[in-house]
């Protein structure tokens, strides 16, 4: 792409361009990795990991996704206002007063607490219904789940409630890119799993693989994968996003807004962390750590203009950064900066960007602001 041909939206002074058919593709080779007979649920939390979740919801069904999850329950009413209707799992915890929500909602809860699990009972005995519920097993993340060894009987007293019928159970990896530990969370929550079912409940769903887990342990596809990052062309460890044929789905770029010229000697942005050495031609970019272009790219971070790699100056900082244009031409206000993806034949991935700021790809990019506007590119 040619971002010197590219008209952009004049409207916008930042803006991501979400490729909502990249998303579809991802999760269609999710789909044929799960093979015939499990299910695909993607993760749109995190408002799809900054890349929108309804419109990212509608591409990843348009690509196979039988069910989607979400983290907290206003995320799920965001998909069911949508008019989204497909099964909705939170994988997170609720609180007490979202009971009642859920079940209107036609959501399904992730229970780690038999509290929790009596108040969704009330509520689905009110409502007249009947509310599939999971229940997540902590095999070894050490955050929400119940610990192995309760499993069984939770799962009993959960089955036991009036209005509630147990789905299914399922566990999360805390480090999918290490075999050995993972290999150990998977043998807890086999364990886990047959003590349930030895203790009478049966017949539920099992699921554990994100997208890590995906590529790299068909024995963690159970009955259901869930990729999250690889929906949107992202995966850790380096090289095996590339390696299964995702592609990234999000690009993001800004105007330039003004041009000034400095003189050798002059200071440029908070705390004067960069001194130019010589006449030095500056753009100024109207997005800053508030838009989630993070403090930490300060005098790292490269943006492309023109087709061209130039570094960052100076402090990042709420609403602004700066890049150094000295050695382009014909750069004026109005011409695009891409921040992250291609123009020309440069490209600047989301693993690049995000190692200049000390982190990883879907940080990043699930901390694009609200002030970036999102631009979708292709609907499936």
């Amino acid at each position: 792409m040619d971002m010197r041909e590219l008209p952009h939206p004049s409207r916008h002074r930042a803006w991501v361009e979400v490729d909502l058919q990249a998303i579809a593709d991802n999760v269609g080779v999710f789909r044929r990795l799960a093979g015939s007979g499990r299910q695909v649920m993607p993760a749109v939390k995190a408002d799809a990991y900054g890349h929108g979740a309804v419109a990212a919801a509608r591409a990843a069904l348009a690509g196979g996704a039988d069910r989607l999850a979400v983290a907290t329950c206003l995320e799920g009413q965001e998909l069911r206002e949508a008019g989204i209707g497909t099964p909705i799992q939170l994988l997170g915890a609720l609180l007490p007063e979202e009971a009642r929500a859920v079940v209107r909602l036609n959501l399904i809860p992730s229970l780690h607490e038999l509290d929790l699990a009596r108040l969704i009972s009330i509520e689905a005995v009110m409502a007249g219904r009947i509310v599939p519920v999971q229940m997540k097993i902590d095999s070894g993340m050490g955050r929400l789940g119940v610990l192995p060894e309760k499993a069984a009987t939770t799962a009993l007293e959960i089955a036991s409630l009036p209005g509630l019928s147990l789905e299914g159970v399922f566990t999360h990896f805390a480090d999918a890119a290490d075999a050995a530990y993972s290999r150990e969370q998977l043998a807890r929550f086999n364990a886990a799993s047959a003590g349930i079912e030895a203790a009478g409940v049966t017949g539920f769903l099992r699921h554990a693989a994100s997208t890590t887990a995906a590529l790299l342990y068909p024995e963690s596809f159970f009955d259901m994968i869930r990729p999250g990052a690889g929906v949107y062309g992202y995966a850790s460890p380096d090289g095996l996003a590339r390696d299964a044929a995702l592609r990234p789905a999000l690009a993001w770029r800004s105007l330039v807004i003004q041009i000034k010229n400095y003189p050798p000697a002059a200071n440029l942005g908070y705390n004067r962390t960069f001194t130019t050495r010589r006449p030095t031609r500056v753009a100024l970019l109207p997005v800053g750590y508030a838009d989630g272009y993070r403090r930490e790219f300060s005098n790292r971070a490269l943006v492309i203009i023109n087709g061209k790699r130039v570094p960052v100056l100076g402090m990042v900082s709420m609403d602004y950064a700066m890049a150094d244009v000295t050695d382009l031409e014909d750069v004026a206000p109005g011409a695009v900066a891409t921040l992250l993806g291609e123009d020309g034949a440069e490209r600047i991935t989301a693993e690049e960007l995000a190692a200049w700021g000390g982190t990883i790809p879907y940080c990043l990019t699930s901390g694009i602001g609200p002030r970036v506007a999102r631009v979708y590119m292709e609907t499936p």
